[in-house]
C-alpha cells in the first residue's frame, strides 16, 4: 500500500478526482495487504494509460485518432459537445486503451522510466503482460472461479480467473482481448471486448492487424451491439462485470423484494449492494429475473467497502455457514472477502 501512495506522487492532479480513480484507491486502502498481486499489476496499467511525458501526448493523440477511425469517425462519438465527446474516448474506449498501453508502447515505457522497483516488485508479472499479443478466444463454460476458453490461434482450451468478464457473453460467442499470466494461472489484462465470429477469426489468423480487423468487421447495423460499442468499456481494478450489468442486477434483486429502488446517494447504492448479497446468502437469486448469472456480481459487490461495512451491521452467527457457503460459488478477491467475513463473524459471536 506504501509503495503504491508513493507511486500516486508522480500522477498528475488533472486526473485525480475521477470516479473510476477514487474507487480504485479506496479498495486498494481498503483491502491493502490481501490484494492480490494482479491488482497491482491492473493498478500500473491504469496509471500507465494517464501518465504523460515525453512522447506522452503524442501517443495519446495517436492512439485517439486511431481509435476514432475504428469507431467509423467523429460523427460516431457521442457527448454533450466535441470535448465532451473526446473526453469519453479517452476514457472508456477498449480501442484506445489497448492502442495506447499496448501497440504504442506506453506500458513499456510506464515501466521502463516511471514506476518505482518497489511497485513492480509488488506487481504479478507485468512485465509479460507488456509482451502479450492481442488474440481471439470463443467462451466454453464457467465455474466459480475459472472461465474456459476456447483460443482461436492455438486451438487450445485455456482458462482464465473468472471476476466477471463474461457477464455479457454466452457460451459460443467470442471476444479479442489480452490473456495474461499470473500467479497459479492467467486472466485478462481488462475485460475482453465482444466480437462477431468473422472478426474473432480474423484476430486470431493476424494478431497484429487486429485494429483493422475491428474496423472492417463491427460498423454499420452491428455496431449497434452494446458489447461492441467501446465507449462504455469500464476499466476495473477488481472484477470485469460491467458497471451497467452490476447495477441492473443489484436493481432487480432489490425490486423484487418490493417496490422501486431509487440509487441518489451512496447510502442508496449500499443499500442495494447489501441487499444482493443477502439475497445470495439467503438462496432468494434462484426467485430473480436476471440478465447473466449473478455471481460475478455478488463476488464485485464483496470488493466494495461500502457494501462490506453495510454487511457488517447486519450479519449474525447464523450467517456463517451461508458465509461459507457462498465463498465456493464465488471467485476473484470476493471469495476471500467472504470468508473474511465469515471469520469475523464467527470471532464475534
Amino acid at each position: 500500500m506504501a509503495l503504491i501512495e508513493r507511486d500516486l506522487q508522480t500522477r498528475s492532479d488533472d486526473n485525480f478526482w475521477r470516479p473510476e480513480r477514487l474507487q480504485r484507491l479506496l479498495q486498494i486502502s481498503w483491502l491493502g495487504p490481501a490484494l492480490p498481486g494482479w491488482a497491482t499489476s491492473r493498478w500500473i496499467l491504469a496509471q500507465a494509460a494517464q501518465s504523460l511525458g515525453p512522447r506522452g501526448d503524442d501517443r495519446t493523440r495517436k492512439a485517439l485518432e486511431i481509435a476514432v477511425a475504428t469507431r467509423g469517425g467523429v460523427g460516431t462519438l457521442v457527448g454533450v459537445d466535441a470535448l465532451d465527446a473526446k473526453a469519453k474516448v479517452l476514457d472508456h474506449d477498449w480501442v484506445f486503451r489497448q492502442v495506447l498501453l499496448y501497440d504504442l508502447g506506453a506500458l513499456q515505457r510506464f515501466i521502463a522510466r516511471v514506476a518505482t522497483p518497489g511497485l513492480l516488485a509488488g506487481a504479478d508479472r507485468i512485465h509479460h503482460w507488456a509482451r502479450t499479443p492481442m488474440n481471439a478466444f470463443r467462451f466454453v463454460r464457467e465455474s466459480a472461479d475459472t472461465l474456459t476458453w476456447l483460443d482461436l490461434r492455438s486451438g487450445e482450451e485455456v482458462r482464465s480467473l473468472n471476476i466477471g468478464a463474461t457477464s455479457l457473453l454466452a457460451p459460443g460467442e467470442c471476444a479479442i482481448g489480452r490473456l495474461v499470466p499470473i500467479e497459479g494461472g492467467a486472466m485478462f489484462e481488462s475485460a475482453p471486448l465482444f466480437v462477431p465470429d468473422d472478426v474473432a477469426r480474423q484476430v486470431a489468423d493476424d494478431p497484429p492487424d487486429w485494429v483493422a480487423a475491428l474496423a472492417r468487421g463491427c460498423r454499420g447495423a452491428r455496431a449497434a451491439d452494446e458489447r461492441i460499442m467501446t465507449a462504455g468499456h469500464d476499466f476495473r481494478l477488481l472484477t470485469d462485470v460491467p458497471s451497467r450489468v452490476e447495477h441492473m442486477v443489484c436493481m432487480a434483486v432489490s425490486a423484487r423484494q418490493g417496490g422501486d429502488p431509487v440509487v441518489e446517494t451512496s447510502a442508496d447504492l449500499a443499500a442495494v449492494q447489501v441487499n444482493l448479497v443477502r439475497a445470495a446468502l439467503d438462496q432468494r437469486l434462484a426467485d430473480v429475473e436476471l440478465p447473466c448469472s449473478p455471481w460475478p456480481s455478488v463476488a464485485a459487490m464483496l470488493t466494495s467497502p461500502l457494501a462490506v461495512a453495510g454487511l457488517l451491521d447486519i450479519l449474525e452467527s447464523p450467517d456463517v455457514p451461508r458465509l461459507y457457503r457462498l465463498a465456493e460459488l464465488l471467485g476473484g478477491p470476493g471469495r476471500a472477502v467472504c470468508l473474511g467475513l465469515a471469520r469475523e463473524v464467527e470471532l464475534a459471536a
